[in-house]
């Protein structure tokens, strides 16, 4: 092999080694992209499925909560729901909650009501 032919094989390969490389980039950025393309919701259908324990939760957040029954729950009503909750498991009333009070408070709650 001449030494002509040999740099002529060189650079070649410099040339083909990146534009490989370029291919396959650009073939593995497609399929990411194409994969992190969410599908449109379809126009005119109701809004998406929800979960119906998180709207129980929501329900009954707003039911203890929302004092004045408006739809909202002001600051005072956030405020005032977890100062009487405050209140409640600190039985003892002495500003303080423990882990014995929160574990205390914990099991009541999942005891049945009782009968009367």
């Amino acid at each position: 092999m001449t030494e002509k032919s040999m740099e002529v094989k060189l650079m070649v390969r410099s040339k083909i080694i990146p534009f490989v490389i370029g291919i396959v980039l650009l073939m593995c950025s497609s399929s990411l992209f194409a994969q992190t393309q969410q599908q449109p919701p379809p126009r005119g259908g109701g809004p998406p499925e929800r979960d119906p324990r998180m709207e129980q939760y929501i329900n009954r957040m707003f039911q203890d909560m929302d004092t004045n029954h408006d739809g909202k729950i002001s600051k005072s009503e956030w405020m005032s729901f977890y100062e009487n909750r405050f209140r409640k498991i600190d039985k003892n009333g002495h500003g303080y909650i423990t882990k014995d009070d929160v574990r205390s408070d914990m099991m009541e709650m999942q005891r049945p009501p009782r009968q009367q």
